[in-house]
């Protein structure tokens, strides 16, 4: 026992001192930083986009895409609250994460690394056309440094890359703890590294694109669906498969709307590529507003207890854990 507590004095040192430091840094207010830029481009892109698509699709792939905050019909903001992918239609950690997954789990299709590069490369072109916004931002330090991990083959220190990262970001500003996008930001990273990984090993008779896709949208919907319930004081009943059924589209979306905007100056390869954009959005449009229409579509909840989402997550985790434990056992089988 003596022993254990030796070994494990450091850890606690660091912990006691790192929560000093917080709290001292909670009690001089933080460091807000200001960094939204290149508004005037965005708001040329968006019209950009305005060309060749109708409303209310462009409004819908300029939020997801650009950060730009177009009107929506109210019963498709409506049918979005109540299927709980309202968070979706902006830029935000989670829609960056789960691109930056996308790429990142090619991986079953191309060299590793390369997928890891394209990783990058697409965080990097996302800040930049979403104005280097805060909340993407603070999600793209996160998902770099979490992949950064993984090219140099520590995939295991992944999830510690991402812990010490979300820990110096709350010295920086102890505030955001409370910030709804730097959760989303945080658990979304979280589910796209480490949740993602796990059900991807039980999805190999899918096919690759498919199932790398899936994964992710799943991993990041399962770790952000108590944020999303505690701060709209609603559950929707319909979230589960109506993000399965459009979390999908979001890359697809990000990196066609990224190709529409290269080739908007070129009429015909623009109309080709809205043409491919039009089918997704009215898919994903389709299928909010069918599932929002249910009469049981959400149920309103109230604020609840810290310890119900407490007890959410090591449900969770315990149900991992055990997949994890049967994804290795089937390994050492074959």
């Amino acid at each position: 026992m003596d022993l254990l507590i030796k070994n494990k004095l450091p850890l606690i040192l660091a912990i006691a001192l790192y929560i000093l430091i917080y709290f001292v840094r909670l009690n001089q207010g933080g460091w807000e930083i200001e960094t939204e830029v290149l508004k005037d481009q965005r708001a040329a892109l968006d019209k950009q986009l305005a060309k060749y698509l109708p409303s209310p699709k462009v409004e819908l792939l300029s939020g997801i895409l650009l950060g730009q905050d177009g009107q929506l019909p109210v019963g498709l903001q409506l049918a979005l609250r109540d299927t709980s992918t309202l968070h979706i239609v902006v830029a935000s950690g989670q829609n960056l994460s789960m691109v930056a997954g996308f790429f990142f789990f090619l991986s079953g299709v191309i060299k590793r690394k390369n997928a890891i590069i394209l990783s990058f490369m697409a965080v990097i072109f996302y800040v930049l056309l979403t104005g280097v916004q805060l909340p993407v931002l603070r999600a793209a330090i996160m998902v770099t440094l979490a992949f950064l991990a993984e090219l140099l083959g520590r995939e295991r220190d992944g999830v510690w890359v991402l812990i010490a990262t979300t820990g110096l970001m709350l010295l920086v500003n102890p505030t955001w703890i409370g910030s709804l996008s730097f959760q989303l930001s945080v658990l979304a990273t979280f589910g796209v590294i480490v949740v993602s990984p796990i059900f991807l090993d039980k999805l190999k008779r899918v096919p690759n694109l498919i199932s790398q896709d899936l994964a992710v949208s799943f991993g990041a919907q399962l770790m952000v669906l108590p944020i999303i319930a505690q701060n709209f004081h609603q559950i929707s009943l319909v979230a589960l498969p109506t993000n399965l059924l459009v979390l999908w589209t979001v890359p697809f979306l990000m990196i066609g709307g990224a190709i529409l905007l290269v080739t908007s100056f070129i009429p015909f390869l623009g109309s080709v590529v809205a043409w491919f954009l039009n089918i997704l959005l009215s898919y994903f449009i389709h299928v909010v507003e069918f599932f929002g229409s249910m009469p049981f579509a959400w149920s309103y909840i109230g604020e609840q207890l810290w310890i119900v989402w407490v007890g959410y997550y090591l449900i969770i985790f315990a149900v991992l854990i055990s997949l994890q434990k049967s994804n290795i056992h089937q390994e050492k089988d074959y």
